[in-house]
């Protein structure tokens, strides 16, 4: 199979229409300690390790598993898939890139304590589909230089090529699909069917502002979620909290297709487009500040971020505060979704 890859802009313009780079992009390229062929080697990397991941999630899908829970929670399932998988690529980033750091979820840290490129894995994301038999999950790798996502590879099973594949970007290169570049145009279909997906339990957006945020999906991996917001099936992709490698891989491939992202530390702060995981891009970044990163985030269509996320944010508020005011009149404990 071929690379993929494009030449990419050397200083991005500053535009919201869906392909333009984000406006801080230039100034990440300047501070890049990578050289354009260190990209290519990283991406070509990533995406031939995403289709081997693939390869065995496809193998093992629908077959019998041992399967165990994170500390006490039984909705947090994890299988010798996952293991297997974040062990592969672990194995080949330290054999080919010995000076990386790698942050997986399943495994402890590996590599440097700090380092300037840093490999972000999730070897399943979605374990609760796949062990369910439902088809919606991911294995997304993503790679940081400085904190900043420079390049992604991500496999879905499901997408809107009807096939399994392998989404993959890097800085300046724009949105592929396995050999192919992607055309990211949305759906030719009203606002209000278009699909915006939200945490669980969370609802939509009612009135007015309805029109915009269109119906609500929840689909069970973040990852998905991010590349169908790249891929333009859906309009909006919003996450309360998620950890770094829910992220780090499908937030580059949503800049890559000319999509916004958004991030905010927590509801008191403003929405801020998103440059970088962690404090800063002036040199090597700790392993456990990325572990430690759970912002809100939000990737969708310029047009209409970040003001739909606020209007369901709002809306939330104002549900919740109803449902108090009721449960304080009934004498009822309130319950938090």
């Amino acid at each position: 199979m071929g690379s993929g890859w494009a030449d990419g802009e050397s200083d991005p313009t500053v535009n919201r229409s869906v392909g333009a780079r984000p406006r801080a992009w230039g100034s990440i390229q300047n501070m890049s300690v990578l050289t354009p062929g260190e990209l290519d080697e990283l991406c070509r990397a990533a995406r031939s390790l995403a289709e081997r991941a693939g390869a065995v999630l496809l193998d093992r899908f629908q077959s019998s598993l041992d399967i165990s829970y994170k500390g006490q929670s039984a909705h947090d399932p994890v299988t010798e898939v996952d293991h297997a998988v974040e062990d592969m690529v672990r194995e080949e980033v330290h054999k080919r890139f010995p000076g990386h750091g790698v942050l997986g979820e399943e495994r402890a840290d590996g590599g440097p304590e700090s380092a300037e490129v840093v490999w972000v894995i999730d070897p399943l994301d979605g374990t609760s589909n796949f062990i369910n038999g439902l088809g919606v999950f991911a294995c997304s790798i993503g790679i940081l230089e400085r904190g900043a996502p420079v390049a992604g590879a991500m496999f879905l099973p499901t997408n809107r090529h009807l096939r399994p594949g392998v989404y993959h970007a890097r800085r300046g290169s724009g949105l592929y699909f396995d050999d192919d570049q992607v055309d990211c145009t949305a759906p030719d279909v009203q606002a209000a069917s278009r699909l915006s997906t939200v945490p669980g339990g969370t609802g939509g957006v009612t009135g007015p502002a309805g029109r915009r945020f269109g119906v609500a999906r929840t689909f069970g991996s973040a990852a998905a979620e991010l590349a169908f917001a790249a891929e333009g099936s859906v309009q909006m992709a919003l996450f309360d909290g998620p950890q770094i490698w829910d992220v780090a891989a499908g937030v580059l491939l949503c800049q890559e297709a000319g999509r916004a992202v958004f991030t905010r530390p927590s509801r008191a702060q403003p929405w801020q487009r998103f440059t970088h995981f962690g404090q800063d891009l002036s040199g090597p970044v700790l392993i456990d500040t990325l572990r430690g990163w759970h912002d809100a985030l939000v990737a969708g269509e310029p047009s209409l971020l970040p003001g739909v996320a606020e209007d369901l944010r709002r809306e939330q508020g104002i549900r919740a505060s109803a449902r108090r005011a009721v449960q304080r009149q009934l004498h009822l404990p309130f319950r938090r979704d």
